[in-house]
């Protein structure tokens, strides 16, 4: 392992320890401690989740965790570094060559009804590659 990938890895494990001691709220640390990983983000009936190997996960109320596809993977990411900034090193790296995201103007949320929602079409990071 390389000592980028050791060093996340600790921080990974180190935001686990401190989810699982009730510094994010109960459910939080239920969900790290059923998983053996960070919660990213819960939603209705799944939670996001990151193990200390940086694999992103999707967990449904069954317990049964499978790994998390694109878009999602990076939207649970984002989603994960705004909550804990430490994790920023894990997201895709702007390039020169990219744009606004032309669907949610850049901001990574889109207008769904009467609020925003995470942008699908940039991935939540508010910019495309051009291809």
């Amino acid at each position: 392992m390389d000592p980028v990938q050791s060093n996340i890895a600790d921080t990974i494990r180190a935001l686990i320890e401190r989810v699982t001691n009730g510094q994010s709220g109960e459910a939080f640390a239920e969900a790290a401690r059923k998983h053996n990983a960070l919660p990213l983000a819960e939603g209705w009936f799944a939670w996001a989740l990151l193990t200390e190997q940086g694999e992103v996960l999707e967990a449904v109320e069954d317990g049964t965790a499978t790994p998390a596809s694109e878009p999602l993977r990076t939207m649970f990411l984002v989603a994960g570094s705004e909550r804990y900034p430490e994790l920023v090193a894990l997201l895709p790296v702007r390039s020169s060559t990219s744009t606004s995201c032309p669907r949610c103007d850049g901001t990574g949320r889109m207008m769904y009804g009467n609020g925003k929602i995470r942008c699908h079409e940039c991935r939540s990071l508010g910019w495309v590659d051009v291809t």
